[in-house]
């Protein structure tokens, strides 16, 4: 249920930022002339996703595929393919022109960094062309900045239904409470506020919490 520009607000660990990572470099891959681009919110970041989930992946690919697809260069942070095509990773990637794109914890840099955050929203975010792929993921950093912004906007265009464009965002939420893996087995106080926190969940999405779920 992908759409062409997609906002996913989601709980930690989910394994989102590793699918969104093997998304692009399969692009890449299989399309010729395709540029990827991934924008973490720090140098290191960004240095660690390249090194350990698409490299990693290139470098495990069987022999046949990488013989078909040799990396023309290789650096710490971009890799280039023989059918043209490339997959980029940085912390803004202004200036270049990219036919999908990936922003990895834009909550995060909203809320750390403004200013890094709209850089990304006017210059990276105007290199993807209307018909092409854009993934902002993040989970929840308060009630402000861009990200927020971004997720209100997604969250209007679906209640007043019709038909998105390729360029309204569309919203992908995946709540804490959805994952099987969030439970702990013991005893912990649950207060009011709690209590209420979890009522609501339960009402308003019809999803019954176990003992375990609230624990954790």
């Amino acid at each position: 249920n992908m759409h062409t520009f997609n906002v996913i607000l989601k709980a930690r660990q989910l394994g989102m930022s590793t699918f969104l990572l093997i998304l692009a470099l399969d692009e890449a891959l299989f399309n010729p002339n395709f540029a990827s681009g991934v924008i973490a919110h720090t140098r290191e970041d960004s240095e660690n996703l390249f090194k350990n989930k698409v490299k990693f992946a290139y470098d495990n690919l069987p022999d046949w595929l990488r013989a078909q697809r040799p990396a023309t260069s290789d650096s710490a942070r971009r890799l280039e393919f023989s059918n043209g095509s490339s997959i980029t990773v940085g912390t803004s990637l202004r200036g270049g022109t990219f036919q999908f794109l990936h922003i990895s914890e834009y909550g995060k840099i909203a809320a750390r960094y403004p200013d890094k955050a709209r850089e990304i929203k006017t210059g990276a975010l105007n290199t993807v062309h209307g018909n092409q792929k854009i993934f902002i993921e993040s989970t929840a950093e308060g009630n402000s900045g861009e990200f927020y912004e971004t997720c209100q906007r997604a969250i209007r265009s679906e209640q007043e239904g019709g038909t998105l464009t390729d360029l309204d965002p569309k919203l992908h939420f995946y709540p804490w409470f959805l994952n099987s893996s969030y439970k702990m087995d013991a005893e912990v106080m649950v207060t009011d506020d709690m209590e209420k926190y979890f009522s609501r969940i339960e009402t308003t999405t019809g999803t019954t919490l176990s003992p375990q779920q609230r624990s954790w």
